[in-house]
């Protein structure tokens, strides 16, 4: 339903931000083992500002949350798996910063100092740090985490406390029972749930009590005043699950499903818009506790595993019928191969009993040694190594000889790395020795180790390692291949044509279009292969990358032999909103084919098509006396909710007043899709219909309008 609209907030380009973040990280590193005025930590800073101006063009100030692993801007969550987000939020949790504002007009002097306070072992923390930093640097702003902002009842915090991990602090607290009413809910969420599992798994004992388990598991999902259970907040509390003890996790597992079961409707709500490794996930986990999760929880359960078996619309696309999956087309059999379980058809009874032999042989270590262990891995040394050698590089009082010696073997570890698929390493490698040509000393050595990285041997090494490992390490093998984009992207396109595995074409495809513009004449001279998904894959790369230029040549793809390519072509059309891109949806909703009409009329909602309502409206108003239609209506209620615009309520009404004689489950289903599509419609327009559906003998429905009631 149309709201008043919010301060605007210009979206951040999420490339730019994490480029920025990035920066900010390699220069606090910087600062932190170099004196000022080295050139290093000067170009460095450099860098950090030149991109934080680039956001500034977007938005006059830029405020990043500071989990204890993560970082949040707005409302998003940059991503948790890179290894630099990662290490910069917890540089500034470290010195207790909850958020960190920069704002427009920062100097190089303003943000030096700053990372001198965060690398400095004398400097305070928390609140004092704030002050100071408010004193001596403009435009940064530090928010402290407040210690304050969760209350323990009286007597309630433990030995030690005040010097303690506030975060920490506040699940034992919440464990014990020892906060004050209204600060157990929501803040875990802001916790990683892996830290959480690590100290509950530590504090929890077979002598905890019911309570406990029950206030960790409301504080994930019950949430005061929202009656639906977040898909966030489930997320998380099955990957703080994941991460628990057996015994400690059996006993979450049988205590949340009593809670799940009483919001069984919202619950189902959330998982039936999971991907598929998410729901087995979750499947998974309660399948562990199954005899004592209560019948109602896992009636649910086994009916949406049983729709998700046999739902096809994970499909990309079907053309007579036949499914398209990324780039594979599927025959019946092998869709019917997903749709039943025929494990047993393939896997003998005694292959299985070796399978679970194998899973069941788990070994044991001392849990005391963990730590050591980890940082006793090859990996991990390599890396120290290398950091070494990178410093050594750095220094004034080696010799030429020492420099060539000290390269040589660098150049060895990158070997070693690129088989590997360490790609963040050998970024970081080719980062540092980028600036080490903006110093005085070693100018040609330094240059040779560059020359490495543009050699034939690397390009060809590299690429067949990001194909092969990009997966694993997606964020570097991207920031890898963007600095050295123009010696890549012919390979990359070399390595995308032979692929034949769809998800590694998939992820060469994000490689690629993380490159922009550069990419596109590459793209367009593949738009004539013979192999449609070729063809498919190019459109994709210029209508991500921006090819608005090319709109002449994917025209004429619009009349290609292959429905994909030609669904593809409008498609981009309309991503670039040409001024024939309207008249082709047009006529793509009279084609005769099924699956045409079905993807134009989701295109025209993807895209808000008002041009092509009154065509939609048509359709919808299409004489259905059986109700035999409603199951397709469904997709032009969507469409036309998607689309917002008003002329298309009369059509509604008439048809939640219709009747049919038979199949009055599919109406009713198209009667509660219209109810859900309300809230884009603007508000007078469907006040109407809304006081209808508070009187309906649906319940879904009653509920839905009661629910709009609340917000008119």
């Amino acid at each position: 339903m149309a709201q008043e609209e919010k301060e605007d907030k210009l979206p951040l380009d999420a490339t730019l931000l994490s480029d920025a973040v990035i920066e900010l990280n390699i220069s606090r590193r910087s600062v932190g083992r170099y004196p000022p005025e080295h050139p290093i930590v000067r170009t460095s800073i450099e860098k950090a500002l030149t991109h934080l101006q680039n956001l500034f063009a977007i938005r006059a100030s830029i405020t990043l949350g500071i989990g204890q692993d993560m970082l949040v801007v707005d409302e998003y969550i940059l991503d948790r798996k890179n290894p630099v987000f990662r290490e910069f939020a917890q540089s500034l949790h470290a010195k207790g910063i909850a958020a960190i504002t920069f704002s427009a007009g920062l100097t190089q002097a303003g943000l030096t100092r700053l990372h001198e306070f965060v690398t400095s072992r004398d400097m305070p923390i928390g609140k004092e740090l704030a002050e100071r930093a408010a004193k001596e640097i403009s435009c940064i702003k530090l928010s402290p985490i407040d210690f304050t902002d969760f209350t323990f009842v009286e007597g309630a915090r433990r030995k030690g406390m005040a010097g303690g991990d506030v975060w920490e602090d506040y699940i034992y607290g919440l464990l014990e029972g020892r906060l004050v009413e209204g600060d157990n809910n929501s803040r875990i969420l802001a916790l990683a749930p892996e830290a959480v599992a690590d100290i509950v798994n530590t504090a929890m004992t077979e002598e905890s009590s019911a309570e406990s388990y029950d206030r960790v598991i409301t504080a994930y999902i019950t949430k005061k005043k929202v009656s639906r259970i977040s898909r966030d907040a489930l997320s998380k509390f099955v990957s703080f699950l994941d991460r628990l003890k057996p015994e400690i996790r059996q006993q979450f597992l049988s205590r949340s499903g009593s809670l799940l079961s009483e919001n069984s409707e919202s619950f189902e709500e959330v998982v039936r818009e999971m991907t598929p490794e998410k729901f087995d996930r979750v499947a998974a986990l309660f399948s562990e506790q199954a005899s004592q999760i209560p019948a109602a929880l896992k009636n649910l359960m086994e009916k949406l595993s049983s729709v998700r078996m046999t739902n096809t619309s994970n499909f990309d696309f079907f053309y007579n019928k036949t499914a398209v999956l990324h780039d594979i087309e599927l025959g019946d059999d092998v869709i019917k191969l997903f749709g039943d379980d025929s494990f047993h058809a393939f896997v003998s009874e005694e292959y299985q009993q070796e399978l679970d032999r194998m899973l069941s042989a788990r070994g044991s270590y001392n849990i005391a040694f963990a730590p050591f262990i980890k940082e006793c891995e090859e990996e991990v040394i390599d890396t120290v190594i290398l950091d070494i050698m990178l410093d050594l590089l750095q220094t004034d009082f080696l010799t030429e000889e020492d420099y060539r010696a000290i390269g040589a073997r660098v150049i060895d570890f990158l070997t070693v790395f690129i088989e590997t698929g360490r790609f963040q390493q050998i970024y970081e490698t080719y980062e540092v020795m980028t600036a080490q040509m903006t110093g005085e000393k070693f100018i040609h050595e330094t240059a040779g180790i560059l020359d490495y990285f543009r050699s034939d041997e690397f390009i060809t090494n590299m690429v067949s390692a990001i194909t092969l490992w990009g997966r694993k390490e997606r964020d570097g093998a991207i920031r890898l291949a963007g600095a050295l984009r123009n010696s890549v992207i012919n390979p990359l396109f070399a390595a995308l044509e032979e692929a034949k595995d769809p998800s590694v074409r998939k992820f060469l495809l994000s490689v690629l279009e993380s490159m922009g513009t550069d990419v596109l004449p590459n793209a367009v001279s593949r738009l004539n292969d013979k192999q449609w998904f070729v063809v498919r894959n190019m459109l994709y790369l210029i209508r991500e990358c921006n090819g608005v230029k090319e709109a002449d040549k994917i025209r004429k793809l619009v009349r290609h032999d292959h429905a994909v390519i030609r669904m593809e072509a409008v498609k981009t059309l309309l991503h670039f909103r040409t001024p024939d891109a309207v008249s082709h949806v047009r006529a793509f909703l009279k084609n005769p084919d099924p699956d045409i009409r079905k993807g134009t009329i989701r295109l025209a909602g993807t895209y808000k098509v008002r041009e092509v309502v009154p065509q939609l409206i048509e359709y919808l108003e299409k004489r259905d006396v059986f109700g035999a239609e409603a199951e397709d209506k469904i997709d032009i209620v969507r469409a036309l909710g998607d689309i917002g615009d008003a002329r298309a309520v009369a059509s509604l009404e008439k048809i939640y007043n219709s009747l049919a004689l038979f199949n009055k489950g599919n109406i009713e289903e198209l009667r509660v899709e219209i109810f859900k599509s309300l809230d884009k419609y603007p508000v007078g327009a469907v006040r109407k219909l809304i006081e209808k559906g508070l009187s309906s003998k649906n319940e879904k429905i009653r509920a839905i309008s009661d629910k709009y009631r609340m917000a008119l």
